[in-house]
């Protein structure tokens, strides 16, 4: 009988535990943004600022570095919404349709998100409003993607509604008439006893944005008096070309469009007739002019 002696074998276990892979998960914060745009109720400043933030959050355990970009919703958004400036972190911003921006670097910021931070992108809208805009309310929608630094697998998108609303504003101008502590002021001079005696040339300016109503009144029914006595003498005015009605107080014109930059300019003529039995002496009548936007 034989006998074997075996070697001995010796097996070795060894185990692997592996490491949970690091990853940057980003998100928009809130869901959605709507900014108020409200224009100076004079217009006469014409510059519009607006500040809004993103906000972004990182739910991951690595920093995430990706890009914002930004377009338009072109289906969404109002053709008629005044052209506006959009700025950025790094300044200027090109606004093209929504499509475009995941593609274009004019469009985008490089931002990072903090490990299970947040962040906020401040973004300004500047706009140019002043006279010329019609009253109204007006849409713009945005829209905001969250994209890698290379590439364009959208990993959020969030949409910003702008909203502005113009108001339905007014405002007059006199042009070639003087002024006196604040009031505009027409010299007829020294009136002729045979021929018809014309104001020199003078107009109204009206800037409004929307259609607009203006009403002349005047204080002594169509007739200048006489400063220290009761004579009074009659005048026929007219403003662009149209004969008002004052003797019974006043008269209205009515605009059914807004005014361009420049305003609607009215000119106004007053005339004096003849008549040799004029009583001499100072006289004057006063036309309130108001304008009321519809």
């Amino acid at each position: 009988m034989r006998a074997y002696m075996g070697t001995p074998v010796a097996l070795a276990l060894a185990s692997f535990a592996t490491a949970a892979h690091a990853e940057c998960v980003p998100s928009f914060v809130a869901g959605g943004n709507s900014v108020a745009l409200t224009p100076a109720g004079s217009f006469e400043d014409g510059q519009l600022n607006e500040r809004f933030l993103v906000r972004l959050r990182n739910d991951g355990d690595t920093i995430c570095e990706l890009r914002l970009a930004v377009g338009r919703d072109i289906a969404a958004s109002d053709p008629n919404f005044p052209k506006f400036e959009l700025f950025g972190p790094n300044g200027a911003v090109a606004i093209g349709d929504a499509d475009g921006a995941r593609s274009s670097a004019r469009s985008a910021v490089d931002i990072v998100i903090p490990t299970g931070g947040e962040t906020s992108i401040p973004y300004d809208v500047r706009m140019k409003l002043g006279w010329g805009f019609e009253s109204g309310s007006y849409g713009q929608a945005l829209e905001f993607f969250l994209l890698p630094r290379s590439g364009q697998a959208e990993l959020g998108v969030q949409r910003t509604q702008l909203s502005l609303n113009i108001p339905a504003v007014a405002r007059i101008r006199f042009a070639g008439a003087g002024n006196a502590r604040g009031s505009a002021s027409v010299e007829m001079g020294t009136l002729s006893p045979n021929a018809p005696s014309t104001s020199p040339p003078f107009a109204i300016r009206v800037l409004s944005t929307a259609g607009y109503q203006m009403d002349l009144q005047s204080e002594n029914l169509g007739a200048l008096r006489r400063i220290d006595g009761p004579e009074v003498i009659p005048y026929r005015m007219t403003v662009s070309g149209r004969a008002m009605n004052l003797r019974s107080g006043g008269d209205r014109i009515q605009v059914a469009r807004h005014t361009g930059s420049t305003g609607n300019v009215h000119p106004v003529s007053v005339v004096v007739d003849p008549d040799p039995t004029f009583h001499a002496g100072n006289y004057r009548d006063r036309i309130t002019v108001t304008v009321t936007p519809m």
